[in-house]
């Protein structure tokens, strides 16, 4: 648990603006995503504050608010006035970013460090492992598992503190789930994929990269299917989450964050960004991507290497880089060969 002056020894820049309980103290950070009791929430700039006012419903007493100081000094009094009469605490720092390295460290330490990676969960008496489950020789289960029946665990795989396997799932031969990972039922994890490793998320400050220490986790629906040598990275503060019935080929990258509705088809090397959002049924094919805080909507298809880099509504198809409408990639590609084979005519007929 920590104060406003406990966090001031990891950023000096902090400045209590409002207090209405000058005891209050915080166990975790929120991305705003899950607006919980007792954490702390970073807030930097307009768009944030737009959709923090979208979120908020009632008022958040037990939690702390940290702006960055030049977006305060922004805002107008009646605004002001809203954020004081919504939360806690209030501080302010120099910048949010830097300020979120600093202060997520301390966080991990508590949530983290403690756990025990070491000696498996089965000779401490920690772990809930139904009868039913086949476990292969070679197979870590670290403290505090949940194994429900008829799951299948093979050879080398790594399953660490806190994570919960839902009936009738198989994880295969060297995969690794790391702390408070949950999958759901009749799941396929297959060889080699990682879930629950830390994302990409760093800061560059006065020549250093500066890291953000991730503390949520990975959800994983029921039905859902992972292929050979995949990443699903942990959110940052709360869940990376993928729906009931999606489906995801080898070799993909699945950043912090990312919201995957149900009956998703990810095909082979596809990237996708930290926090992006696909709605149901969407489909990516091969070594398509989508750029970090994209949103698709329901039933969007994106074409084999098509990049995308800005949101698409329901049931559009689009390809291509930047990826657009299909029929007017389609268009491009022909205008482009077309002038290009009128050069190539020209250039043999001098």
């Amino acid at each position: 648990m920590f104060s406003l002056d406990n966090l001031k020894n990891y950023d000096p820049s902090i400045e209590i603006v409002s207090t209405s309980n000058g005891d209050l103290l915080v166990s975790g950070v929120t991305d705003g995503r899950g607006l919980e009791e007792g954490c702390l929430l970073f807030l930097k700039n307009k768009k944030n504050y737009l959709k923090l006012k979208d979120q908020l419903q009632n008022p958040l007493k037990e939690n702390i608010l940290l702006v960055e100081k030049k977006f305060w000094d922004k805002l107008d009094q009646p605004d002001l006035n809203y954020l004081i009469s919504m939360f806690g605490s209030i501080a302010t720092c120099e910048d949010t970013s830097i300020s979120m390295s600093y202060i997520s460290k301390p966080f991990w330490d508590i949530k983290f460090s403690q756990l025990n990676e070491v000696v498996d969960g089965r000779q401490m008496g920690s772990d809930s492992i139904h009868p039913t489950t086949w476990i292969a020789q070679g197979v870590f289960i670290a403290e505090d598992v949940e194994i429900s029946a008829d799951v299948r665990i093979h050879s080398g795989a790594r399953i660490m503190s806190g994570c919960k396997i839902a009936e009738g799932s198989e994880i295969f031969s060297n995969v690794v789930l790391y702390p408070f990972t949950t999958i759901g039922k009749n799941c396929r994890i297959h060889a080699g994929t990682v879930i629950g490793a830390d994302g990409f998320g760093y800061n560059f400050h006065q020549g250093v990269h500066l890291k953000v220490w991730h503390l949520g986790n990975v959800i994983i629906g029921s039905n859902v299917e992972i292929g050979a040598n995949s990443c699903v990275d942990r959110g940052t503060f709360s869940s990376t989450e993928i729906g009931d019935g999606t489906k995801i080929d080898n070799h993909v990258q699945v950043g912090h964050n990312v919201q995957l509705g149900a009956g998703v088809i990810i095909c082979g090397h596809v990237a996708i960004g930290g926090s992006a959002i696909l709605g149901d049924y969407c489909v990516m094919g091969g070594k398509s991507a989508i750029g970090d805080n994209f949103t698709l909507g329901k039933g969007v298809q994106v074409a084999g290497g098509g990049l995308v880099n800005c949101d698409w509504p329901d049931s559009v198809i689009v390809g291509g880089h930047p990826a657009r409408p299909v029929k007017e990639w389609m268009k491009g590609l022909a205008f482009v060969r077309k002038e290009s084979l009128k050069k190539g005519e020209k250039n043999v007929n001098k």
